[in-house]
């Protein structure tokens, strides 16, 4: 009897081992992110994140408000979704960052629209003295924030920087068309 309750039991938790390690962490679920207090105060996120990792009162607050006001014309999203389909992004921000609060919510409205998937953003959150335990910032010169780069086929083809030339919409349409499109510090 004794026999049979361990070899049950053995079999229940090489079950439950199974189980947890083919769990794979989804896009919903937070990354491991390196969190330390800003000088204000705020939490400042370091390292590569995802969208759970913003899902907090705390960074909600500025998200939400800017990802619902974002003016978006009529048929914006039918003309650029083809545009954006075959895009990856590399979007370099700080939590802390006044212009990432402003500019954030208004870019993942945008590309939710062109239907741009979780997987097709890789994020990543530097300090208030833009850098990080990695220094992943370096490798794409980054100097201000936010900065979003669409890349096609492993290349960049352009950047969005810190703040919209005209408006996130139209400085969107002119990288996604190829139009020039020149950000704010292109002669920095």
């Amino acid at each position: 009897m004794k026999n049979i309750i361990l070899i049950v039991f053995f079999i229940i938790l090489c079950i439950g081992c199974k189980s947890q390690s083919k769990k794979k962490s989804s896009s919903e679920d937070p990354l491991e992110v390196k969190s330390i207090i800003g000088e204000e105060g705020e939490t400042v996120l370091l390292g590569f994140i995802n969208l759970s990792n913003l899902n907090t009162p705390e960074f909600q607050s500025w998200f939400e408000p800017e990802y619902k006001n974002i003016k978006i014309p009529q048929g914006w999203a039918e003309e650029f979704a083809p545009l954006a389909k075959d895009l990856e992004f590399k979007l370099f921000l700080g939590t802390w960052c006044g212009d990432t609060q402003r500019e954030l919510g208004g870019m993942f409205k945008l590309l939710d629209l062109m239907g741009v998937t979780d997987d097709r953003i890789e994020m990543y959150s530097i300090s208030e003295a833009k850098d990080s335990p990695i220094e992943y910032e370096k490798e794409y010169d980054i100097l201000y924030i936010p900065t979003l780069i669409f890349i096609e086929n492993g290349r960049e083809i352009n950047r969005f920087v810190e703040f919209p030339v005209v408006n996130l919409v139209d400085d969107f349409s002119k990288i996604l068309k190829r139009k020039n499109y020149e950000n704010s510090y292109i002669d920095f």
